[in-house]
């Protein structure tokens, strides 16, 4: 905590002293030197940005949290209900540590699994301490692409051994390199909900460390800012806006932004999700939450 507290410091004083900078160059006309360039434009990455999104200390879910979405997909001017996708957290123990048990699933409705048919499973077993992933696998149809991927992470040993089982690939065990404070994509969904984003500007670019189909994978979380906004059930919610810039996939395509509207409460709860996919593009609106600590009921 106290480390913390001395990064925030050196943060806004970085922040101050960059303005004023930039204040003097448009005054005088005056390029800062080479050395200066650096820290201006490369300190927040070293010192800010890997301190707190390690190991953030809030956690913005409980215990026995679920969630549940309704997938819109718009295809010029129609707009159908796809499907739903679920989130559930619950503590428990694995491998004789306590852990969280992160669990989602999305799937397409039936009535529309001609078009494009989806059944995805997700889930990890991560360290309450430390929101270290121990074991994670991921069954994913989408269309006619299938995956069966697991990973076993020993984080004292510096090692993830991976299976992958992929459509049109071969089966590949592979052992790679794992680095400090390197995530899941599930635990980096809520990771990213404990962000500290009032201690961030609006513009920063926050980098989030993942394991995604067998390599090493950078999130960049880029914050947006505040918007108010209304849900499908006509409920207003106060939320932080954030983009993520996706990898690209079977529905995504490479370099394509995700945005994400959080509520601005304790919960951090995603309450609309909106992105382009490789055919129109997709809303995700939250329609049911139980036991979180959201002040909304």
């Amino acid at each position: 905590m106290e480390a913390e507290k001395h990064c925030n410091h050196y943060i806004r004083k970085y922040h101050y002293l960059k303005n004023a900078l930039l204040l003097n160059i448009l005054m005088k006309g005056k390029m800062p030197s080479r050395t200066l360039l650096y820290l201006l434009f490369f300190l927040p990455v070293f010192v800010y940005g890997q301190a707190v999104v390690c190991t953030p200390e809030y956690r913005s879910f409980m215990n026995g949290e679920h969630l549940k979405y309704t997938v819109s997909y718009n295809w010029g001017i129609i707009w159908i209900n796809a499907g739903e996708v679920t989130f559930q957290t619950k503590q428990t123990v694995y491998d004789s540590k306590q852990v969280y048990h992160f669990f989602s699933t999305g799937y397409s409705f039936k009535r529309w699994d001609w078009l494009f048919k989806v059944r995805d499973t997700f889930e990890v077993y991560s360290r309450i301490s430390d929101l270290q992933p121990l074991f994670s696998k991921r069954h994913t149809l989408e269309g006619g692409f299938r995956i069966r991927n697991q990973y076993k992470f020993f984080p004292d040993e510096n090692k993830v051994i991976a299976k992958l089982d992929e459509t049109r690939k071969d089966y590949r065990e592979l052992t790679l390199p794992l680095e400090s404070c390197t995530y899941d994509v599930l635990t980096a969904t809520y990771l990213a909900r404990s962000l500290p984003f009032d201690q961030y500007y609006i513009g920063d670019t926050i980098h989030i460390s993942m394991v995604l189909d067998g390599q090493d994978f950078d999130l960049p979380i880029v914050l947006k800012g505040e918007e108010k906004i209304k849900n499908r059930g006509g409920e207003y919610w106060d939320c932080i806006l954030f983009s993520a810039i996706l990898d690209k996939g079977t529905m995504f395509r490479a370099g394509e932004e995700l945005l994400v509207w959080v509520s601005n409460d304790a919960a951090r709860l995603p309450v609309m999700i909106e992105a382009k996919i490789t055919v129109g593009s997709i809303k995700i609106y939250l329609t049911e939450a139980i036991n979180t600590k959201s002040q909304k009921k």
